[in-house]
């Protein structure tokens, strides 16, 4: 019994596996394709779906930056220089609005707009300037 079994074991070594055949049929092939296509199909659709999410992401974090930055500009002219401005940065409409809240105290409004996809998407950052 281990003589047969070592010799097959030294034949499988030398050899390799002795199936019968060569080759692949073609309802094999046609059997692992439709697995290999139900398994990446799925796969497909989620990476489109977060490029999508990743663009949409990237057009927000380019709204707040600029919406950010045009505040801290306009904060930067002072209390009694900030004026109401608007302008374009690359695919974002931003508008700027100074209002006074009471005596020695303006309230600085900038609201960023841009395309995403169909729909206009906007935000608003706000901050206050004192007199002091």
């Amino acid at each position: 019994m281990l003589n047969k079994l070592n010799r097959a074991w030294r034949r499988f070594m030398t050899q390799g596996p002795s199936l019968g055949r060569e080759g692949f049929t073609l309802i094999e092939i046609l059997v692992v394709l439709m697995i290999l296509s139900v398994g990446i199909l799925p796969i497909a659709v989620i990476q489109h779906r977060a490029r999508q999410e990743v663009s949409e992401a990237d057009r927000y974090t380019e709204g707040i930056t600029i919406a950010s930055a045009q505040l801290e500009r306009i904060k930067g002219m002072g209390f009694g220089a900030a004026v109401p401005d608007s302008g374009a940065a690359g695919h974002v409409n931003w508008v700027a609005n100074v209002n006074n809240v009471s005596f020695g105290l303006d309230r600085i409004v900038v609201t960023a707009s841009w395309q995403n996809g169909s729909v206009m998407e906007t935000l608003t950052v706000t901050d206050l300037v004192s007199m002091r």
